[in-house]
C-alpha cells in the first residue's frame, strides 16, 4: 500500500473522531483509555488555532461560514458546557464533607480578619481532630496526663514566660451520644475538657449539633414550642449530668450556625468568563460556620477595647459592644418589587422565649437584631446549672450560683488568675512577709474596681470588679510558700445582681 492510499483509508477515522468531538463534550462523555483516538483529537484541538479549532470542533457539521451563525452556535455549545460545569461544581460544593470542611476554614477566616491583632491579642492554631483529641483524653490515666493539658496548662500557664489562653474555640458540634458521621464520646470528651479548662483557667465554647435537640437541621426547630423538651428524655441523662460538675462553668456550648458564605452568584466579575451562578435553594445546600466563632470575635473585641472579656452580652442602641456580633456574612433577598433586603445569617431565627429556654438549660443562643443582619448573644451562661435555693435567704445564693456559671464572669476572672499566677512568681522570694504581697495585690486589684452599680456600659467594662479583698496567709510547714484568697464582686451586666466568687491559688497552682 503506497503512502496515498493509507491516508487515504485513514481520513473516514479522523472525519468520525472529528464529528464525536463536539458531540461526546457537549453529553458530558468521560474521554478514557477506550477512546484514545478522540483524546488525542481534544489535544489537538486545545492547542490548535482558532480556523483549526473550528474546524475540529463542528466537523462536517460545521455551519456556514457566516459569522452571526457561528458566533450563535458556539455560544450556545459555551452555555451548555458552562451548565454541565456548574452541576459538577454544585455537586462538589454541596457535599456534606466539603461543606463542613469550607465552613471551619471561613468561620476561621472571619474570625482573624476580624480581630484587631496586636501584641495583646493574638490568635493560635492548633490542627487536631475532634477524634484525635477525645483519643488522648480517653488513653490518659487522668486528664492532667493528656497531651492536650500538656499544650494548654504545662506549656503556657504552667511555665514561666508562658502566655496563657484567654479563650479556647473548639470547632466542633457536640451531641448527646455517638451517632451518624460522628463515633466519639462527647460527653465523656467535654468532663475530661472542663477539667482541663478549669486547671489553665482558659474558659473553651464549642458548637452544638441539632443531633443534640434531636434534628437533622435547626432550621426544623422553627415551629416547635418546646425547644428544649429533647434535654429532658431519658437518652440525654448523661448530658444531663454535665451541668451538675462545678468545672463545667469553664465550658460554653453555642447554636445555632451562622452562615459562612452566601452562595456564589454570576455577577459577570469572572476574568474567564465562565458563568456560574451556585444553585443552593434550600439550607442545607449553604455554607455554614460554627457559632463559636461568633462568640470568639465578641470576647476579641472586648478584650482589644477594654483588654477585659466583660462586655460580651446584650446590645444597645448605637453602641458597639456587648454580644453585638458584626459583619457576619450575608445573602441579599430580593422581593418581587426588585428591592434587595439582607437575610439573617442564622441557620435559624430564635424567638424570646426559645432564647430563653436555651440560656435556662446552659445553652448560648446566637440571636438576630430585630430589623438588621446583625447577631447578638443575650446570654453568654455556661454548661452549669446551679442548683435553685429555696428559703428566706435564697435570692443572694441564687444569684452568686447564677454569677458564677456565666462566661463574661469566668473569663475575667481567669484574666485575674494569670495575672496572680505571673505575679505571684515574681513576687516568691522578694518579699518577708505575707503582709507586703497582701497590699501589693490588693494596690493591683483596686485598680479595677468601680463601686458605683449605676456606671456606664464602657466604665464596667474598664474596672470589671464592684469590690475586691485579697487575703494572704503563709501556709505551714511551706516556708516561702503563701496562700491567696481573693474575693471578687463583679459588675452584672444587664441584670442587678450583687455577688461575689473567690479565687483560691497558692502560687504553685490555682482552682477557682
Amino acid at each position: 500500500m503506497n503512502k496515498a492510499s493509507a491516508s487515504s483509508h485513514k481520513a473516514p477515522a479522523e472525519q468520525g473522531a472529528t464529528t464525536r468531538l463536539r458531540a461526546s463534550v457537549l453529553a458530558g462523555t468521560f474521554v478514557g483509555r477506550a477512546d484514545e483516538d478522540l483524546a488525542e483529537i481534544f489535544a489537538t484541538f486545545l492547542s490548535a488555532d482558532h480556523h483549526a479549532a473550528l474546524k475540529l470542533w463542528f466537523g462536517t457539521e460545521r455551519p456556514d461560514v457566516d459569522t452571526v451563525a457561528v458566533r450563535g452556535a458556539l455560544d450556545r455549545d459555551i452555555a451548555a458546557i458552562d451548565a454541565m460545569l456548574s452541576e459538577q461544581i454544585d455537586a462538589i460544593l454541596h457535599h456534606p464533607g466539603m461543606l463542613r470542611l469550607e465552613g471551619r476554614w471561613r468561620g476561621l477566616s472571619w474570625l482573624v480578619n476580624g480581630a484587631d491583632l496586636n501584641a495583646r491579642l493574638k490568635i493560635k492554631l492548633l490542627n487536631v481532630t475532634w477524634p484525635e483529641i477525645c483519643r488522648d483524653l480517653d488513653l490518659a490515666l487522668e486528664f492532667d496526663q493528656s497531651q492536650l493539658f500538656r499544650k494548654i496548662y504545662e506549656e503556657e500557664f504552667g511555665s514561666p514566660g508562658g502566655e496563657p489562653y484567654g479563650l479556647i474555640i473548639i470547632d466542633h458540634e457536640v451531641r448527646h451520644q455517638a451517632g451518624g458521621h460522628a463515633r466519639s464520646d462527647d460527653v465523656s470528651a467535654l468532663a475530661s475538657l472542663s477539667s482541663v479548662a478549669a486547671a489553665a483557667f482558659s474558659p473553651m465554647i464549642l458548637g452544638a449539633s441539632p443531633a443534640l435537640l434531636e434534628v437533622d437541621h435547626f432550621y426544623e426547630l422553627a415551629n416547635v414550642l418546646d425547644v428544649t423538651a429533647p434535654l429532658r428524655n431519658t437518652d440525654h441523662a448523661r448530658w444531663r449530668g454535665l451541668g451538675t460538675r462545678t468545672d463545667m462553668r469553664f465550658v460554653g456550648v453555642a447554636l445555632p450556625r451562622m452562615l459562612a458564605r452566601p452562595p456564589w452568584q454570576d455577577d459577570g466579575t469572572r476574568d474567564d468568563g465562565f458563568r456560574y451562578a451556585e444553585y443552593a435553594p434550600g439550607p442545607e445546600h449553604r455554607v455554614w460556620s460554627n457559632a463559636a466563632y461568633g462568640f470568639g470575635a465578641v470576647v476579641a473585641r472586648a478584650f482589644a477595647t477594654y483588654a477585659w472579656p466583660a462586655d460580651l452580652r446584650g446590645v444597645e442602641v448605637d453602641r458597639i459592644g456587648g454580644g453585638l456580633v458584626q459583619h457576619a456574612p450575608a445573602e441579599p433577598f430580593r422581593t418581587e418589587f426588585d428591592l434587595v433586603w439582607p437575610r439573617i445569617p442564622l441557620e435559624i431565627v430564635w424567638n424570646d422565649r426559645q432564647e430563653r429556654e436555651f440560656a435556662a438549660n446552659g445553652l448560648i443562643p446566637l440571636a438576630s437584631v430585630p430589623n438588621t443582619e446583625e447577631l447578638v448573644f443575650g446570654a453568654v451562661g455556661s454548661l452549669l446549672i446551679p442548683p435553685r435555693r429555696t428559703g428566706r435567704n435564697a435570692a443572694p445564693v441564687n444569684a452568686n450560683a447564677h454569677v458564677s456559671s456565666q462566661l463574661n464572669s469566668i473569663l475575667c476572672a481567669s484574666r485575674f488568675a494569670h495575672y496572680l499566677k505571673l505575679m505571684g512568681r515574681q513576687m516568691v522570694g522578694s518579699f518577708r512577709t505575707a503582709d507586703e504581697i497582701e497590699r501589693q495585690l490588693q494596690g493591683w486589684l483596686t485598680r479595677y474596681v468601680n463601686g458605683n452599680l449605676s456606671a456606664a456600659a464602657e466604665s464596667r467594662a474598664r474596672h470589671p470588679l464592684v469590690a475586691a479583698q485579697v487575703e494572704v496567709r503563709e501556709q505551714i510547714g511551706r516556708p516561702g510558700s503563701f496562700g491567696c484568697i481573693v474575693r471578687l464582686q463583679p459588675h452584672y451586666q444587664l441584670d442587678d445582681l450583687a455577688a461575689t466568687f473567690q479565687l483560691v491559688t497558692d502560687f504553685g497552682g490555682a482552682r477557682l
